[in-house]
């Protein structure tokens, strides 16, 4: 079990990584790529959730040793 709260924890790392890169990669306009804009960038979701499982995840592993 605490290999799955590791496996949790990483995939909510791989979920800020994304959301990192979602915000920096700029969409593309008519005329080329468009400066910053929260509107075009989906929103920080996939950042929340990311530190949502990272917290969960080691939190799990954590609470989980005593068990064994």
């Amino acid at each position: 079990m605490r290999n799955l709260f590791a496996l949790l924890a990483l995939i909510g790392v791989a979920g800020i990584v994304l959301g990192v890169l979602t915000l920096l990669h700029p969409p593309h306009g008519q005329a080329g790529p468009l400066p910053f804009t929260f509107e075009y960038t989906g929103g920080p979701g996939s950042i929340i959730a990311g530190f949502m499982l990272l917290g969960a995840g080691l939190y799990l592993r954590a609470a989980w040793r005593g068990r064994n």
